[in-house]
């Protein structure tokens, strides 16, 4: 009875969603049509039509391979970094108050005044995949020190009482009941990641959604530019998506 309840409610929930992003589409393609936004934003039916035509739908993809790409290897970096950075706090406790300002540090860096520099040091290919990790290091610390700190206390007295050492406790208790709030921390940290990639390529990188951005964007090529904004938005809530439905799975299994 209760399983059927949840069910319902999870429906009605999507319904709702669905209604909403429906009408958000219906208003922005009325808002278009009649010029209410003015000429920089045109009707949605203007800018899927951009995806029907070959060489802009080719340059899209392309542009979208780069920037996911850039994405992807600074979520992997600053995901690996954050989790090793949290778990070094939890390992050494001394560490932990010197390592939370280090991460609040890197976190208040401003992208665009960070930009230059990084393509001066790390060059302009290697610029999106930095700025991509600077927030994603910072999203993954947070959670996985919150989600380090959830371990059931009583279960840690059980360790200390067996003699465990301090490295099976926690293999065993806290990387364990870190998961989900670190699987909750990588569902932020694909959508920031895909924004710092694109953030990043405006500093002269060769290709990329944020260059088609920009470059369309300069040139007033508007329906275009808002194919590429809608590109980044898609790859961000797919990725989003994907992490939930795996945090669902894990949850469901600890449960």
């Amino acid at each position: 009875m209760q399983r059927a309840e949840q069910q319902d409610g999870g429906i009605q929930r999507a319904l709702y969603q669905v209604c909403g992003f429906l009408l958000l589409l219906a208003a922005w393609q009325i808002a278009g049509k009649t010029g209410i936004g003015g000429k920089t934003l045109p009707a949605l039916t203007d800018v899927f039509r951009v995806y029907t035509i070959g060489w802009r739908r080719a340059l899209l993809l392309r542009a979208a391979a780069a920037t996911v790409s850039s994405a992807g290897i600074g979520l992997l970096l600053g995901a690996t970094l954050g989790c090793l950075t949290a778990f070094t706090a939890q390992l050494l406790p001394a560490l932990e108050p010197g390592l939370d300002r280090l991460a609040v540090v890197v976190n208040a860096l401003p992208a665009i005044a960070l930009g230059p520099v990084l393509v001066i040091t790390a060059g302009r290919e290697a610029t999106p995949a930095l700025l991509a990790a600077i927030p994603v290091f910072f999203l993954i610390y947070v959670a996985a020190t919150s989600g380090l700190r959830s371990a059931d206390r009583r279960l840690g007295q059980f360790f200390q009482a067996s003699g465990a050492s301090c490295g099976t406790r926690f293999r065993y208790l806290d990387a364990i009941s870190a998961l989900p709030a670190l699987l909750n921390g990588m569902k932020l940290a694909v959508t920031t990641a895909m924004i710092g990639a694109v953030v990043g390529e405006w500093f002269g990188a060769p290709t990329g959604l944020g260059i088609v951005i920009l470059n369309t964007m300069q040139n007033f090529q508007i329906p275009l530019m808002w194919a590429a904004v809608l590109v980044v938005a898609g790859i961000s809530l797919t990725g989003y998506a994907l992490i939930g439905w795996v945090e669902r799975i894990v949850e469901r299994r600890m449960s």
